[in-house]
């Protein structure tokens, strides 16, 4: 029973660290042009 909820957990884990990093490589990106727009 423990293992299975661990390893219930692990999946989600993993899941909402997938959704996170989605997040973060948007906004790097538009940071990134946003610094280029500055820039030019």
């Amino acid at each position: 029973m423990t293992n299975h909820k661990k390893k219930k957990l692990k999946k989600r884990l993993a899941h909402r660290a997938k959704e996170f990093d989605k997040y973060r490589t948007d906004k790097a990106w538009r940071n990134i042009f946003v610094k280029c727009g500055i820039l030019k």
